[in-house]
């Protein structure tokens, strides 16, 4: 599991990947457990998934709101 407080966001490591400043946002994290995650508990509109025990975003699904920004406990999410 990826220690946040040593993360520089440099994407890496593998635990987590994000690609910022695109049209669809992009997300591979392993941080949190599925579970627990609390930007899949913020999303209203569902776009926040589970793949293969990672937490990726669906851009068909978002609608940029940032609310999964907002509650990242690890600031990787960039919309």
């Amino acid at each position: 599991m990826l220690n946040s407080g040593n993360c520089t966001n440099c994407t890496t490591c593998g635990s987590c990947q994000q690609t910022p400043n695109v049209d669809t946002p992009n997300l591979f994290c392993m941080h949190c457990e599925p579970s627990e995650a609390p930007c899949l508990k913020a999303c209203s509109e569902e776009a926040i998934e589970v793949l293969g025990g990672a937490i990726t975003i669906n851009g068909e699904k978002c609608n940029k709101c940032g609310d999964c920004v907002e509650v990242c406990p690890i600031n990787v999410i960039k919309i």
